[in-house]
């Protein structure tokens, strides 16, 4: 960790130390009738030195740590490292000023009587100056802290959102092979586009590149994909028809957020009932925000296939991870229809 005061504080700290320093000279001068002459040697030699040990003090702090070795041992640690260094540095300080006006008896006389006092106030300050170092260090960690918590947080949440969005069910690609299989011997040209447009549909979704999100028009064209896929699979049975407000195909929402809805109308719709199954997609702006409705018919008195409701709760946690609003996927159930609604916030 770098020292806190040797950058642009460092003013700051030398003009703390300027006004001590023009203080000393003050009580010397006009309560203690000390010329001008030795009260600014006086303070200047005192106050450069204690200004010096209190910047050095900072690397002292680096291994004093109540939180490590303790409160009491680091109390009594410190304390003894004040009284060593502030000791030191008084004597070296009358030392310095004895050999300069050694002949004048008051000035020698006051200094000698007040050195018990510069040792207590010289205390005081570097009391001073630890409590803000401290406090500097402990403002430094807990951002430190935050910041790592809000990193693991990201993490944690781009973690999740990708086991979510890469949640296909497994047996749309088996079928979807098994399907090309039985094709290549009884119209080869079917299973190679079916091959190609199966190669696509996983490379956008999959593949590394993929983006987290992007624009409702690419959307549509990747779930295309996969529907030409599925309509390969089950022919006629499955009919599609979008209406799509062009002024919506620039709205951004999360990429293969649709995919598990088709999935699903095409699940509880084909398996669930003999009846050709009819996917509606309306796409629209709503106050600023995109809003996608998919419908399906089916058979509400057919028994639910197991697993049912996956998909929809996979597609619930993604828009709420990555928009922090819950409710932004409502159902509406009729006899014959079953529809999911989303609301896609639109991030400025």
């Amino acid at each position: 960790m770098k020292h806190p005061l040797i950058s642009r504080n460092i003013f700051i700290y030398l003009l703390a130390w300027l006004l001590v320093a023009l203080t000393h000279i003050g009580i010397l001068h006009f309560h203690y009738d000390i010329g001008w002459l030795i009260a600014v040697v006086d303070s200047a030699v005192f106050n450069l030195l204690m200004a010096a040990l209190g910047l050095s003090y900072w690397y002292v702090i680096q291994f004093v740590s109540p939180a490590q070795q303790g409160l009491t041992t680091s109390i009594v640690s410190i304390a003894v490292s004040l009284l060593i260094s502030l000791s030191l540095i008084d004597y070296i300080a009358f030392v310095t000023i004895s050999q300069l006006f050694s002949d004048d008896e008051v000035y020698m006389s006051l200094l000698s009587g007040t050195m018990a006092w510069r040792l207590m106030i010289g205390i005081l300050y570097l009391l001073i100056i630890i409590m803000v170092y401290y406090l500097l260090k402990y403002n430094t960690d807990l951002n430190e802290r935050e910041k790592r918590e809000l990193e693991m947080k990201d993490l944690l949440k781009h973690s999740e959102l990708e086991m979510l969005k890469f949640q296909i069910n497994p047996h749309f690609i088996f079928n979807s092979l098994n399907s090309v299989s039985s094709l290549t011997i009884t119209d080869p040209e079917r299973a190679r586009d079916m091959v190609i447009k199966l190669s696509d549909f996983l490379r956008s979704s999959l593949g590394k590149d993929a983006p987290e999100s992007h624009n409702l028009k690419d959307e549509l064209l990747q779930m295309n994909l996969y529907l030409d896929i599925e309509k390969i699979r089950f022919g006629d049975r499955l009919c599609i028809k979008n209406e799509v407000d062009s002024k919506c195909e620039h709205m951004t929402l999360p990429n293969m957020i649709l995919q598990p809805l088709y999935e699903n109308a095409i699940k509880y719709g084909v398996y669930e009932q003999l009846e050709d199954v009819n996917i509606q997609t309306k796409c629209s702006c709503d106050d600023g925000n995109l809003k996608i409705s998919i419908s399906n018919n089916y058979d509400s008195e057919s028994v639910p296939l197991r697993g049912k409701g996956i998909g929809l709760r996979n597609v619930r946690n993604r828009l709420e991870l990555i928009y922090g609003i819950p409710g932004l996927v409502t159902i509406q159930k009729e006899r014959k229809r079953f529809t999911v609604i989303l609301l896609i916030p639109q991030k400025n």
